[in-house]
């Protein structure tokens, strides 16, 4: 039987416009198997099946490269492997966009609330206790000793554990993630916080009411069903500490 078909005839059998078998063939995805005396380009039965599924994975947005890799790839257990990565990519693609739409959908901007791409790194927890808003000399000498390793810091934190008027917190540094932290003594742990997408409020009032910028940023999350992945955190930038938002992570990027 001649299974012998013309890139016109392949077009109508396959449903894939010309053009994009075209642009196949310039990325080495699909090539024909011969060209005829006229200089046509000439595909086979069996191709129909490939070009389906390079097909389904460009709509799937699975790059190029990939796929080139996956056609190629004849073993078995490395494709399921491939395709699997494939799978966590497109989930991971599609909770950001859920998370986009419920955000925009919220009017979350009239009420200060933003989203934030939080790159991961490592902090370095130490345990204070202060009043509200005293933590200052903490963050201060905790973070002199750091320095004096020659330890960058990019990144202040305060997660609060406990109390009204005397506050049982932890107080944290965020290193970049290959900072190595051997050696520094009276840290509380260290934690290697993934990348993650967080709700931020901007504090910009008392420190003495933080109170209530942690009850506005939960009862927002509650009121649109948001789960956190850890508790709120402040946010402290810049060496005098002016800049502060808080944080609740929703969802970890790993």
């Amino acid at each position: 039987m001649h299974n012998d078909m013309s890139i016109q005839e392949f077009s109508s059998r396959t449903g894939i416009p010309k053009s994009t078998l075209r642009f196949y063939e310039s990325k080495n995805l699909l090539l024909p198997v011969k060209r005829g005396e006229n200089g046509y380009r000439i595909y086979a039965q069996h191709q129909i099946a490939t070009v389906k599924l390079i097909s389904t994975l460009r709509i799937a947005n699975v790059p190029i490269q990939d796929i080139q890799q996956y056609i190629l790839e004849h073993d078995e257990t490395a494709r399921q492997t491939m395709m699997h990565k494939w799978i966590r990519t497109i989930k991971k693609k599609r909770d950001l966009m859920d998370v986009s739409l419920r955000f925009l959908e919220s009017n979350s901007i009239q009420e200060d609330i933003y989203l934030i791409d939080k790159n991961d790194e490592k902090i370095i927890w130490f345990t204070a206790q202060s009043q509200t808003g005293k933590f200052g000399e903490h963050f201060a000498k905790r973070a002199h000793a750091l320095k004096q390793r020659n330890i960058q810091i990019n990144s202040y934190y305060v997660n609060y554990l406990s109390g009204q008027d005397l506050i049982n917190a932890q107080i944290g540094f965020g290193v970049a993630k290959t900072t190595p932290v051997d050696g520094i003594t009276e840290v509380d742990f260290i934690e290697q916080m993934p990348a993650c997408i967080c709700l931020a409020l901007p504090f910009n009032e008392s420190i003495t009411q933080i109170k209530t910028g942690y009850y506005k940023l939960m009862q927002y999350a509650l009121q649109h069903s948001w789960v956190p992945t850890r508790s709120i955190l402040e946010w402290y930038r810049g060496e005098d500490f002016t800049q502060l938002d808080l944080l609740l992570p929703v969802i970890q990027l790993e």
